[in-house]
């Protein structure tokens, strides 16, 4: 009692001194302005280490903000957001967090997990729950969990293996940590799989007993395995722990080892549909781990034994060695495809690989060597009497290469009622027109091209010119000896009991050989031929050539001498067009001799290419292709005189004599020239043949020189003509020439526009190009008597 009436004195003393010091009057007051003023000053200096509210009213100072962490901790169970204490604490989110980072680090009891703080206490609390449900359950998934509770599963499962044993009464399994189990559960699940597993007889997925019984399945692999190991199940487990997994007990394996052994024993080899109908999955993987010792051969289908092998050995070795062949289908079982077959052929060729030669035909056959040499030997007789008549019917021999065949074009042949072409050449040659072989004079055949030009156009030679250089294309026919059909017609009659694909595979193969050979058999006959010949018809063929390349030579010189009468531009145009022509014929004419004495002869001289003649070069002697070669080259330049340069070394380096024009021989090259070009203004109507006759004869007769000019160049023909004819004719002319360009136009846009109808029916176009024809057939005569029908004025040629 006097200890409680001492304390109460102290307090009532307490009180009384209270109160007297705030009735007591303050000497100086602070305002509250300068109360905020010094805080701020000793925040700044970090004399005082307090935080503002987010209101602006108060100081809190981070221990207090701490506490208040606990507090709040403890009163929500252990489990806190962040976020939610911003607003129950009033201050900065990020003071929140600093702190709680703090309370993190110094309290190994606290925890921060996705922005919350959580406890030991509130962890213990979801242990018991999940060891509730466990209990229930028998087991616990901690999928489950993370969505129940919206935690992470690493941090659950980390948090759950501290408390096995203590708080939990489970396990976690091993193969799957994702799932907590007891062992009543564990214990339950074994006598199933055990029950279930022992009454199985025949092999079995193990996926689909799980989903029909229910059962964990991570769990029952790790079960079943144990009580394979131990012996305890009778069978084994295929596939491994996948969805092809398979449970085969051993009496089945044991009935399924004793077929597949004895089926092998039997046959000598395994089918893998066979092995699949029987239930093993994996057919292949089977047979190498049962066989491990054996020698197998694995086929796409099948796998076959040493004794299969050898078999098909022996008769690929007994037919080589008859000079024979042998099909391998018949020797192998019926159920091995064709693929298969081949895949084994190709196994068993490679011991015969330093044996003597054999193909295999169709995949399945094997021919030797010496079965394909007599099948060729049958056509030895036939080969020698078809080249015998060869040469003595005189048919040219074509022994161009493969490859140039390759690069020819092949046309057909020429009909039988073709004139004799050397009596041609000539004719042409003294007419003058070394470039004629369609219609009359040698312009003839570039009028009726297309000659408009193309913006950005390299190449400046004109469509007539390209024509003109692609009529040189080559016509050779490849020797052939006999036909695909005809060669299997004969192996038909000469062997027997040979199946009809091997015959046709054979004479596929004879072909190119056989068309060798008797390349080779007519070429032996054509050089005894030419090597008997006389010496007096070879003296005439090279009199023949050299009358020829002088024609041609002396009109060339001619062309030359008309063409200098243009500017430099045209004379360009008309060298190159030259080049392509009356060139490339005195060209081909010489190649084409010197070919003759290779054995490469052509049936006319002007179907040579530029690939041809790179071929004949590389045949003739090193003195001789030197001189060939520049002139071969000469031709695709722009100069005359550098192809009569290569020309003169040329013949000289050939031995062939080249006689040049005197005045006399001009003046009747210009006439019969000039009577060839007259012959054929005469009997042609097309408007543009007759411009470009009529220019180039009155171009003659004004200056007696003789030109060779595309259709290209007519403009610049009937320009020259301007000082050269009277005023009357020349406007005559270009009036006509205006007319033809017009209709070339015409032409070409109805050429262009294809089948448009709507062109087509165009009435205006019709009655204008219909008025362009009448006035043209009008103005041809009178065009014509320009040259038909000079006038007295006019100058004319000297006989």
């Amino acid at each position: 009692m006097a200890a409680a009436a001492a304390t109460w004195e102290e307090i009532l003393q307490l009180s009384q001194q209270f109160q007297s010091a705030q009735s007591a009057r303050a000497s100086q007051r602070l305002s509250e302005r300068n109360c905020i003023e010094i805080v701020a000053k000793l925040i700044a200096e970090k004399q005082l280490d307090v935080v503002h509210t987010l209101d602006g009213k108060e100081y809190i100072t981070p221990a207090q903000i701490s506490r208040e962490i606990r507090d709040e901790l403890h009163v929500c169970g252990g489990r806190v957001n962040i976020v939610d204490l911003q607003q129950v604490i009033n201050v900065d989110l990020l003071h929140i967090e600093s702190r709680a980072n703090d309370i993190v680090k110094s309290d190994r009891a606290v925890q921060l997990v996705l922005g919350q703080l959580i406890d030991e206490h509130y962890l213990d609390q979801v242990a018991e729950e999940t060891n509730d449900k466990l209990q229930e359950t028998g087991q616990v998934k901690i999928s489950d969990l993370c969505k129940t509770y919206d935690l992470p599963g690493d941090f659950l499962k980390q948090a759950f293996s501290a408390r096995l044993g203590k708080i939990i009464h489970g396990q976690i399994d091993q193969d799957n940590r994702g799932v907590i189990f007891t062992e009543a559960f564990v214990t339950r699940h074994r006598a199933r799989i055990r029950g279930l597993f022992s009454a199985i007889t025949r092999p079995t997925a193990v996926i689909n007993l799980i989903s029909r019984h229910g059962f964990q399945e991570h769990l029952l692999y790790s079960v079943l395995e144990e009580l394979v190991n131990a012996g305890r199940l009778k069978g084994t487990v295929v596939g491994g722990r996948q969805d092809r997994a398979v449970f085969v007990p051993d009496i089945y394996a044991k009935t399924q080892s004793n077929w597949v052994d004895s089926f092998f024993k039997q046959n000598g080899y395994l089918e893998f549909d066979a092995l699949s109908r029987l239930g093993i999955p994996d057919p292949v993987n089977y047979v190498k781990k049962r066989y491990k010792s054996l020698q197998l051969l694995f086929l796409k289908t099948s796998c076959v034994g040493q004794e299969i092998m050898d078999q098909v050995e022996a008769s690929v070795d007994e037919a080589i060695s008859s000079g024979t062949w042998v099909d391998i289908v018949p020797l192998l079982p019926s159920s091995l495809s064709v693929e298969d077959a081949s895949m084994l052929l190709q196994q068993v060729m490679r011991s015969f690989v330093n044996q003597p030669s054999t193909l295999v035909f169709g995949d399945t056959v094997v021919v030797s060597e010496k079965f394909i040499s007599n099948c060729a030997e049958l056509f030895n007789d036939l080969m020698h009497q078809k080249a015998e008549k060869e040469v003595k019917n005189n048919n040219p021999v074509n022994l161009i290469t493969e490859e140039d065949l390759k690069q020819s074009s092949l046309l057909e042949n020429a009909s039988s009622s073709k004139k004799d072409k050397k009596d041609e050449r000539r004719k042409k040659a003294n007419e003058g027109s070394g470039s004629v072989r369609g219609s009359g004079g040698g312009n003839a055949r570039e009028i009726k091209i297309k000659k408009t030009k193309k913006k950005g156009r390299k190449d400046v030679d004109s469509d007539e010119e390209s024509q003109a250089s692609s009529t040189n294309r080559s016509k050779h026919l490849e020797v052939l000896f006999m036909s695909h059909e005809e060669i299997a017609e004969v192996l038909r009659k000469h062997i027997r009991d040979c199946p009809e694909e091997l015959i046709l595979e054979l004479a596929d193969h004879l072909v190119r050989p056989l068309t060798k050979s008797y390349q080779e058999v007519l070429r032996s006959l054509f050089m005894s031929s030419a090597s008997n010949s006389s010496g007096a018809s070879r003296k005439k063929t090279i009199k023949d050539l050299q009358e020829e390349v002088s024609s041609l030579y002396n009109n060339v010189r001619l062309f030359e001498k008309g063409a200098k009468h243009f500017t430099d531009e045209t004379q360009t145009n008309i060298a190159k067009h030259m080049l392509k022509t009356v060139c490339t014929d005195i060209t081909n004419l010489i190649f084409s001799f010197l070919a003759a004495d290779v054995m490469m002869a052509a049936e006319d001289y002007t179907v040579l290419t530029s690939e041809m003649r790179k071929k004949i070069l590389s045949t003739l002697h090193e003195e001789m292709r030197g001189p060939l070669t520049k002139l071969h080259i000469s031709l695709n330049g722009k100069s005359i005189e550098e192809f009569v340069s290569a020309l003169d070394a040329a013949t000289e380096a050939c031995d062939i004599m080249v006689k040049r024009g005197d005045k006399k021989k001009e003046r009747q090259i210009l006439f019969q020239h000039r009577q060839a070009l007259v012959e054929q203004l005469k009997v042609t109507e097309d408007p543009a043949l007759v411009l470009h006759l009529t220019s180039v004869l009155l171009f003659q007769f004004s200056t007696h020189c003789m030109l060779h000019a595309p259709g290209r160049c007519v403009p610049q023909i009937v320009t020259s003509l301007s000082t050269k004819i009277p005023e009357d004719q020349h406007s005559c002319l270009v009036k006509y020439q205006g007319l033809v360009v017009k209709q070339l136009i015409s032409q070409n846009k109805k050429i262009g526009q294809g089948d448009d109808d709507s062109q087509d029916n165009n009435p205006e176009v019709e009655e204008s190009t219909e008025a362009i024809r009448k006035e043209l057939q009008e103005l041809t005569a009178s065009v014509k008597d320009l040259v038909l029908r000079p006038r007295k004025s006019s100058a004319t040629e000297e006989s």
